[in-house]
């Protein structure tokens, strides 16, 4: 069974979320703590949004390579 275009959308926002978070430390305020991924969606969601779309080209561009 193939899967949703709403599954496909969101394991390529999960595979978006896990690379910024492997590739930039959290960040500790008082005694809370956040990850790269949820700063940069609720502090400028457009940066997310673009990063997201350019994520999801280089994973099509890897998959039509193989």
């Amino acid at each position: 069974m193939s899967k949703s275009q709403l599954e496909k959308d969101l394991e390529i926002k999960e595979s978006f979320i896990d690379l910024l978070n492997d590739v930039y430390p959290s960040v500790k305020i008082g005694y809370s703590t956040f990850t790269p991924a949820e700063i940069l969606e609720c502090c400028d969601p457009v940066a997310f949004s673009i990063g997201l779309i350019e994520n999801e080209d280089y994973l099509a561009e890897l998959e039509d390579e193989t």
